[in-house]
């Protein structure tokens, strides 16, 4: 059998078969805890589910008690009453012995012998065997006497002569009889050997051609008019053996053209549903991607808007206090410009000293343009126009299978490569983006975010645009890589062979202002041509660039790249360092000889030139390189023009305009309906061919001796009496014809109960009427249609009603016991099919024979022994779940929740976003040593999870099936079935059959080969064990059921339902001046540079929960302008709160041991989390709720808006927004003299929230002493 497979419709997945631990219900927590870390000692006790009477979702009834008929014939089986009368004929003895006598033997007549009653055929045929062999002793004597004695009255020398006649005579017939036989016996081989040779030509033409053999047995004595008849059948048969040939020939040809046809019909049909449901697919998932863009548009416009208040709000404020700062900057610019024009004269100094020197230039020029590497940290790649883009992904998959080097796939052929997306095209890290050009073709690569110049002139953008001019003649284009960074600019090949490539290359940078820049007379563009490779002159390897006639080339000293008419490029190999005399690569970014393959390219005009890479027609592996377009010289003591700075005006501030919020339209997903399939026709052409039986040898006639004259004899002879009382059996059988006698079975299995009589003797009495009555098993439900069909010499009687079946003998069968009686004769045994209706049930059953109206009426009364079969289930009241009777268990499944330490928690409440470890038991222990049929093995197995799809989200990676030994399952396909119509027509007849109404989506499981899962895991009684984690849905709140299905034998099972909930959970936030004093400042005054609350009423956790407390965290992200968090905090029980030890923490106490300080000042966050440890102690069983209060103080006037968090296992609980106004400070005012203050009573918050207990204590214990003595501080 096959590794588990599953399908979802909606979706199709495979799930693979996870772990080997032993996984029985009792365990099952065991295997849940094993599988999140948790100690086996933790682990629940096996869970008690008390079962309902019957789980069964179709036929659901109880076996009916046995009607009185019934019980009588039960109690009355294998009893006989009456006999039947077989007579003895005895006249060939008297026959004979009249012969005997009429010859004048002597004859004495004895008394008649009594055989007595027989019981069974069997002795019957030993007492008529014995009366038969004594008859033949008596006749054969007397006969035998008579002849001798006759013969004895002839003349001897007449009788001489007669046996000399009959001896002649006999000679002539030997011969005739043995011509006869040796004819017939050639045409027997003949033929036979006709059937193996048609037999091998139509297995040669039809290889799955069904053909059978049978031998027809031809009667046949040995004599030679038997000889003779027997070869006239022969021929026949040879006839008949060639025309079915010559039919099926026919018959197969066609059938196999049906089959054909209707194949490639299907897979026609399967070809168009495929494409049409991909179009549909695709269609709807860019109606989701708009439908999406549409609400994220929305949502993006929204948070826009709120950040734009918040902008404006600060944006003046930062205005005012930046241009405070322009002055000083001015004044340290002016400073900056006069050391700039000294560092010039140096560098031009220095650059004059070193011209003769490797490395530097000859002539002193200077470096207006600044374009490094320096200068783009920052900058973007934003838009490539004109460019076919290439997938990313696809290009990584590429490089990765060839080792990881990109000029391997550079230049190859990017033909599947090749997508319309962009996004697609562009790197998530580097921002590069991946395109070609065909010959001709032009793309423009922008990058904005620049911090480069030219004369001071700063330049924030720039524009590369590369057209292809030159590519390999079979390809026709360029690959490219827009690097990300335009220092790095560009990777480019084309396809590897004998021919280059070249791209064109346009640079424009634009100012701040927008405008492209262009050089001034005098101070020209210089940018670097390094990284120059080459071969040599004439090889397959050149890397060149092409520069306009107006353009000036700059040497640098020592380098091997020169100018040769329009050509920049190294006529010597670079490659040889010996021959260069280095001792180190040149070719790397720090390399102090990377000028040996670089120059510096001077131009007046907009930058304009070409690079490739010549192969001078021979054959090469790497048509591509990297050209990194920049002003890093790779030569020294290039100086660099002042850098002067620009002194800066005063910023205004503009408010940002709030923005228009769209209102989306979003569009409905299509429907797909896919095309029927045709039938495939069931090969029905079958060939059967005829051989014959051979032939007895001859018997040949011996000749007669001359007779003796013989004495007279005398002869004793006597009569016979005997009777008999026949037997009848009863059997039991599946539909395989299997003996289930005493065995298990499923319900509504095919079954047949067998009636069978014994041999009725030779020379019985004559039978007027012969009735079969049969009390059926109560919840036995008969096929009264196959059972006529299979007793057709029957009249056949059913009362529904009473469940009574009798047959009565047609006249053919009446006619045909009593046609030859001096002969046996076997009736053939009578069929009763059916089908147990009964779970928990047993079927036992007798039936009787009634001849010539019974014993009553002179005739024979037979009761046939019992049978019996059952339906697993039946409980034994004294021994319920007895292990050593698997069959008495009940047949139903089984569920339970299981939290992640492995304990049982059916009812419990569940944490939102928590996980329920669901396990289930598919039970097939009362089916262990089954005895259905193959038809009933057929209607199928499968195990259904029909969870509750508006509350759970099922982990399906985490699923897994083991079986009792925890071994995983083989043999089942997963459906996750999100909508029946995507099933198959065979798994919905199966589900309905079942009586199975799954709810909404749910999951199934089926037997692929339901053969032979039932001999692996029915068969052997090995239950099956679910594990199917699931979790509760973000924003689902409530209660939420399980429920399990089995299908055994295509019978519907239901388990026990498991139901949970989920508590809405709520947090508050208030704001107090000091705690305790009952007034909320939400939405008033706080004056600056006072100290005040803010307070944090945490979520209320219901008790009796089904999960630990893993996290209880409080998350304040305030607005640090506005506020300073002091240092101080408290947390507080909101309810009494229970410890596992039984200990009680009051609402009210202060709990700030148990919880912990994380205090982010640049940030502006405070995060108060509860211990580990203190909630490991706190009882699941108890309710819980902690509430925080932090001092801040205001530093800022405005109005300042806060929010917390409050995090339960990870379930993030938003607070509302509270909002307080700071004004600006009064003016001075004379001082007057201040009264003694009032000492204020402690006072209760009036909130009326759930918290207010712990606010009311906490604040009693502040109005004694300061919260200072509380202040706890842990900065990160």
């Amino acid at each position: 059998m096959k590794s588990n497979e599953t399908k979802t419709y909606g979706s199709i997945r495979k799930i693979k078969a996870y772990g080997t631990c032993g996984v029985i219900l009792g365990l099952a927590a065991l295997a849940v805890a094993t599988t999140n870390g948790v100690q086996a000692d933790e682990v629940a006790k096996e869970p008690t589910t008390v079962a309902p009477a019957n789980t069964a979702t179709n036929l659901p009834d109880s076996q009916p008690a046995k009607t009185a008929e019934q019980r009588n014939q039960l109690n009355q089986a294998g009893q006989a009453q009456g006999n039947v009368t077989v007579q003895v004929d005895n006249s060939q003895v008297n026959q004979a012995a009249q012969a005997a006598q009429k010859e004048g033997v002597k004859v004495v007549q004895d008394a008649s012998v009594d055989k007595g009653t027989t019981n069974t055929i069997t002795e019957t045929q030993k007492a008529q065997a014995e009366i038969a062999a004594d008859q033949a002793k008596q006749r054969a004597a007397v006969e035998k006497t008579t002849e001798d004695y006759v013969k004895a009255k002839d003349d001897h020398a007449k009788a001489v002569e007669e046996t000399k006649q009959k001896n002649a005579q006999i000679e002539a017939e030997n011969k005739a009889l043995k011509e006869a036989h040796d004819k017939a016996s050639q045409q027997a081989a003949q033929t036979n050997q006709a059937v193996e040779q048609v037999k091998a030509k139509i297995k040669a033409e039809f290889p799955d051609a069904k053909v059978t053999e049978t031998t027809k047995e031809i009667k046949v004595d040995p004599t030679k008019t038997s000889y003779d008849a027997y070869t006239k059948v022969v021929d026949q048969v040879k006839a008949e053996n060639k025309k079915a040939t010559e039919t099926y020939q026919a018959e197969k040809a066609k059938e196999n053209q049906e089959i054909a046809e209707t194949k490639a019909y299907n897979e026609a049909v399967r070809k168009r549903n495929s494409e049409n449901k991909a179009k549909v697919e695709a269609e709807n998932a860019e109606i989701a991607k708009r439908n999406q863009a549409q609400l994220a548009h929305k949502k993006s416009v929204e948070a826009e808007n709120e950040a734009i208040k918040k902008r404006n709000a600060a944006g003046q404020a930062k205005v005012d206090a930046e241009n405070k700062e322009i002055d000083k900057f001015n004044k340290e610019v002016a400073e900056f410009n006069k050391s700039e024009d000294e560092r010039v004269a140096k560098e031009k100094a220095e650059a004059k000293a070193n011209s003769a020197k490797d490395g530097y230039v000859k002539d002193i020029v200077s470096k207006y343009l600044v374009f490094g590497k320096d200068n783009v940290k920052n900058a973007k790649l934003v838009s490539v126009k004109g460019a076919e883009f290439i997938s990313q992904k696809k290009y990584w998959e590429e490089v990765n299978k060839k080792g990881g080097n990109v000029f391997n796939v550079i230049g190859t052929n990017w033909d599947n490569l090749v997508t319309n997306d962009v996004k697609e095209a562009t790197s998530t890290t580097s921002g590069s983006v991946l395109g070609r050009l065909a010959v001709g073709q032009t793309a423009v690569a922008r990058y904005e975010g620049v911090n480069a110049s030219y004369d001071g002139k700063k330049i924030t953008a720039v524009e590369f645009h590369y057209t292809a001019k030159k590519a390999n003649g079979k390809y026709g284009k360029i690959n490219l890589n827009f690097e990300g960074n335009p220092t790095s600019t560009i990777l480019a090949g084309t396809l590897a062979g004998k021919e280059g490539y070249e791209l064109d290359v346009e640079v424009r940078y634009f100012g701040e202002d927008g405008k492209e820049i262009l050089p001034v007379k005098g101070k020209p563009f210089l940018y670097s041509v390094a990284s120059m490779n080459s071969y040599g002159e004439g090889t397959s390897h050149v890397e060149y660039a092409r520069i306009s006639s107006d353009d000036k080339f700059i040497p640098i000293n020592g380098s091997k790249v020169a100018r040769y008419g329009d050509l920049v490029y190294s006529k010597t190999n670079l490659e040889d360092l010996d021959a260069l005399g280095l001792d180190k690569p040149w070719d790397r970014e720090d390399s102090p000889y990377a000028y040996k393959g670089a120059g510096i390219v001077s131009t007046d005009k907009r930058i304009k030139f070409s690079f490739g890479v010549e192969t001078n027609g021979q054959e090469s592996g790497i048509v591509s390189q990297w050209f990194a377009f920049n002003t890093d010289f790779k030569s020294s003591g290039i100086p660099v023009p002042a850098r002067y700075k620009e002194s800066k005006p005063h910023k205004t501030f503009t408010p940002e305009k709030l923005k228009e919020v769209p209102t989306p339209k979003l569009e409905e997903l299509k429907k797909f309906t896919p095309e029927k399939e045709k039938t495939v026709p069931t090969p029905k052409a079958k060939l059967t061919l005829v051989k014959v039986n051979g032939v007895p040898a001859p018997t040949y006639k011996p000749k007669e001796k001359e007779p003796t004259a013989p004495v007279v004899p005398t002869v004793h002879v006597h009569d016979y009496k005997l009777s008999t009382r026949p037997q009848i059996a009863k059997a039991v059988e599946n539909a395989d014809k299997v003996n289930i006698n005493g065995q298990y079975v499923a319900k509504n299995s095919l079954n047949r109960f067998d009636l069978q009589t014994e041999v009725l003797p030779a020379n019985r009495t004559t039978y007027t009427k012969l009735v079969f009555n049969d009390h059926l098993p109560s919840g036995f439900k008969l096929d009264v249609e196959k059972t006529k069909e299979a007793n057709k010499g029957y009249e056949v009687v059913y009362n529904e009603k009473t469940n009574f079946l009798s047959f009565t003998a047609k006249k053919e069968i009446l006619d045909a016991v009593n046609k030859n009686r001096e002969k046996e004769y076997q009736l053939d045994s009578l069929s009763v099919w059916g089908r147990p209706q009964n779970d928990a049930a047993d079927y036992e059953n007798v039936f009787e024979m009634v001849v010539n109206e019974g014993h009553s009426k002179g005739g024979y009364t037979r009761k046939s022994n019992k049978v019996l079969i059952h339906t697993p289930g039946k409980q034994q009241p004294n021994k319920p779940n007895d292990p050593k009777n698997p069959n008495r268990d009940p047949l139903k499944p089984e569920k339970h929740n299981y939290n992640a330490a492995g304990k049982l928690v059916d009812g419990k409440e569940m944490l939102p976003e928590g996980v329920n470890y669901y396990v289930s038991k598919w039970t097939n222990r009362p089916n262990k040593n089954d005895k259905s049929g193959k038809e009933a093995i057929a209607k199928g197995f499968a195990y259904i999870e029909d969870y509750q799809d508006d509350a759970v989200t099922p982990l399906e990676s985490r699923f897994q099936v083991k079986d009792a030994q925890g071994k995983a399952v083989n043999g089942l396909k997963m459906y996750h079935v999100l909508d029946r119509k995507t099933l198959s027509k065979a798994l919905n007849d199966m589900i309905d059959r079942s009586g199975i109404s799954p709810k909404g989506a749910f999951y199934m499981w089926v037997a692929e080969k339901p053969e032979e899962f039932y001999k692996a895991y029915v068969q052997t009684g090995m239950d099956l064990y679910f594990h199917t984690p699931m979790q509760n849905k973000k924003g689902f709140t409530g209660k939420y059921t399980n429920q399990t299905f089995q299908v055994q034998f295509g019978n519907g099972y239901y388990s026990n339902v498991v139901v949970n909930h989920v508590p809405e959970l709520k947090v508050q936030k208030r704001v107090y001046n000091n705690l305790g004093d009952g007034q909320n400042l939400d939405g008033k005054l706080i004056k600056l540079g006072d100290k005040f609350y803010y307070y944090l009423d945490g979520a209320k956790l219901p008790s009796d929960r089904g999960e630990a407390l893993k996290e209880y965290r409080f998350y304040d992200d305030f607005d640090e302008k506005g506020d300073e968090f002091t240092g101080e905090y408290k947390a507080i029980a909101g309810v009494d709160i229970k410890l596992k030890d039984g200990s009680v923490i009051k609402a009210g106490t202060d709990l700030s041991q148990y919880a912990e300080l994380k205090y982010d000042k640049a940030k502006g966050i405070v995060e108060i989390s509860m211990k580990q440890d203190f909630l490991d102690k706190v009882d699941n069983a108890s309710e819980f709720d902690v509430n925080a209060a932090i001092q801040m103080k205001r530093i800022s006037v405005g109005t300042f808006e806060n929010t917390y968090k409050n995090v339960v296992n990870g379930h993030e609980i938003v607070s509302n927004t509270v909002k307080t106004t700071t004004p600006e400070p009064d003016k001075p005012q004379p001082k007057k003299p201040t009264p003694a203050p009032k000492t204020p009573a402690p006072a209760l918050p009036q909130t009326g929230t759930a918290s207010s207990v712990g606010l009311s204590v906490l604040g009693m214990i502040l109005a004694g002493f300061s919260l200072v003595s509380f202040k706890k501080r842990k900065e990160n």
